[in-house]
């Protein structure tokens, strides 16, 4: 039985994976002076303007909009002319206690200190699976459309690809055959260049697909 199988990964400068750089480097400079700093950072972008908001409970006291910067110069954007909005306030009291303690510890039901006493928030629910197809686990589509914005994050810095920008996607579809791979279908990119288009693709294709 055949089914086809698509994955779609997207560039540094894509506005969904800015945020997520972003919120991470939010996340990991509070955790460079505070281990136990809890850390819930939204982000949104659009157009000449960055949003950050959410509740940070922290020792430490970020520059959120000197991050906000860095990371825009780090994937290739000018940080002048973005307006930068923070919006953060510290955790909830009421969230805050139900994170620390168990809802057992705090009725007095519990009186051991280790980590089933811990307490739980509502945040981080995910789904996913590990796989035979590739030797680091993942389906093939997505380790594919992986390694095309990779190498093309790579070819924009090295400056091998003159004229891509840092916002771009792939989206790969692998046809299946009684649940193995057997052939590569379809490989879409979506790049903001100012280059010629059979050049991008001379130049990218043979370094990203086997």
């Amino acid at each position: 039985m055949k089914r086809f199988y698509t994955a779609e990964s997207v560039t540094e400068g894509h506005p969904d994976k800015l945020c997520d750089l972003i919120a991470d480097s939010v996340l990991d400079e509070c955790l460079k002076g505070d281990s136990d700093a809890r850390v819930a950072c939204e982000v949104l972008a659009t157009k000449g303007r960055i949003i950050v908001s959410g509740e940070i409970t922290s020792r430490q006291n970020p520059d959120v909009s000197e991050i906000v910067k860095r990371v825009l110069e780090d994937v290739g954007y000018s940080p002048e002319g973005i307006r930068i909005d923070v919006f953060l306030h510290r955790q909830s009291p009421d969230i805050a206690e139900a994170v620390a303690r168990s809802l057992e510890q705090r009725e007095g039901l519990s009186e051991k200190e280790d980590g089933w006493n811990a307490g739980a928030g509502d945040q981080g629910i995910m789904t996913g699976f590990a796989c035979q197809e590739t030797p680091s686990l993942m389906p093939m589509p997505v380790v594919l459309a992986n390694r095309i914005v990779r190498e093309l994050s790579a070819c924009r810095k090295s400056g091998y690809i003159a004229g891509i920008l840092p916002d771009g996607k792939a989206q790969v579809t692998v046809e299946y055959e009684d649940g193995e791979p057997v052939r590569l279908s379809l490989v879409l990119c979506q790049e903001k260049v100012q280059v010629k288009s059979e050049l991008f693709l001379q130049h990218s294709i043979p370094l990203i697909l086997p």
